[in-house]
């Protein structure tokens, strides 16, 4: 059902005067602070639009094998692809494997070692579709942002 113009002009006369009449609060100082406070912290916990953040309190991490705990950063399937974080405690290994895709290995801290090819902090390995890698080790501990195929590579030669 619609509402007449003289309704629409009635429900406008209405919010009009009920505008009118409320009487603004005197807020104190503390009470103003915190609603200040929180307003802030909303603003800052939403990510830009059209973005997503994945917050480190937030992590989800999984272990895939003795000392190697995996953190799945993004995942595509389409691609095939997937941006993991590797956290490897010393003594950890990953497999020997074949890539069938490209995958870049960045070295975020610490060291490790691809077969006898040492890796350290600051170090970005690419390894481009077909190749073989030797097992990954670590006496030190490493942590790796690793951008590669998913599901993850083949151990077969």
């Amino acid at each position: 059902m619609s509402r007449s113009s003289d309704d629409e002009d009635l429900m406008q006369d209405l919010h009009d005067s009920l505008a009118a009449a409320v009487q603004p609060a005197e807020l104190g100082s503390e009470l103003r602070d915190r609603m200040r406070r929180r307003t802030l912290e909303l603003a800052r916990e939403q990510a830009p639009e059209g973005t997503r953040t994945l917050h480190a309190a937030d992590a989800i991490w999984i272990e895939v094998a003795p000392f190697v705990e995996v953190r799945e950063l993004r995942r595509d399937e389409v691609a095939g692809t997937h941006m993991s974080l590797v956290r490897m405690r010393p003594g950890g290994m990953v497999p020997a494997h074949r890539h069938e895709c490209e995958e870049e290995f960045i070295v975020l801290e610490g060291e490790c070692h691809i077969g006898t090819h040492k890796l350290v902090a600051g170090d970005v390995h690419i390894a481009p579709a077909g190749t073989w890698h030797e097992p990954v080790t670590t006496q030190t501990g490493v942590l790796v942002l690793l951008r590669g195929e998913y599901p993850h590579p083949s151990p077969a030669r």
